[in-house]
């Protein structure tokens, strides 16, 4: 009987002794012999060229404050009445007034012929005026080519007086329901166009 309990001892104490065996090799095998098992924790794996390169915002010479935004807000018809007026070429310089009284310059290829090219100025999602109004589409555009600088000054419809021109004629019935669709609504946008004119301050004279 004795030798029963013996064997039924030992077996298990060699049970636990092997157990306990067995967790040792893991450990050591994973964490080494250290309490801290710092070989357990997740290798971090790093480039030798830092990726994000720290920046100085006071190296750059841009002062992003200092920008101004100098475009002058005036309605399409103003602008195109001023460049008929003023009677200047293509890429010359004339003058205008913006809706807030500002002072303000312009050119015919820089501000005035945008209008008639690009789409979605006189209304939203209409096409340039020169989608039917060019010489391809004689019938269509009703005798206006508006395509070029050269096509709008030698046609004739700037005439003598804004007020009185052919041009002037067009763009007020373009601009009403009757003038293109019955579904389109009439309007003169504002638009941004030009550059403000800095105004020099008066010097104060000294006493």
């Amino acid at each position: 009987m004795n030798d029963v309990r013996k064997m039924i001892y030992g077996t298990i104490i060699g049970f636990f002794m092997i157990l306990g065996l067995w967790f040792s090799i893991i450990y050591v095998s994973s964490c080494g012999y250290t309490l801290t098992c710092n070989r357990g924790d997740h290798l971090i794996v790093r480039t030798p060229i830092p990726t994000l390169i720290p920046s100085s915002h006071s190296d750059s010479g841009m002062d992003m404050g200092a920008a101004e935004f100098d475009k002058c807000q005036v309605s399409a018809l103003d602008l195109i009445g001023a460049w008929v007026s003023a009677g200047s070429p293509e890429t010359v310089v004339f003058a205008f007034t913006d809706a807030n009284g500002a002072s303000c310059e312009g050119t015919f290829t820089d501000d005035v012929q945008p209008l008639l090219v690009e789409n979605g100025v006189w209304q939203t999602a209409s096409l340039g005026c020169v989608s039917c109004h060019n010489a391809d589409l004689t019938e269509r555009s009703a005798g206006l080519d508006l395509t070029s600088y050269d096509a709008i000054s030698t046609s004739g419809i700037l005439g003598s007086n804004w007020e009185n021109s052919s041009l002037h004629e067009y763009l007020k019935m373009s601009l009403t329901a009757d003038g293109h669709s019955a579904d389109s609504s009439g309007g003169n946008p504002l638009i941004f166009a030009g550059n403000q004119v800095a105004v020099e301050a008066e010097a104060t004279p000294t006493p």
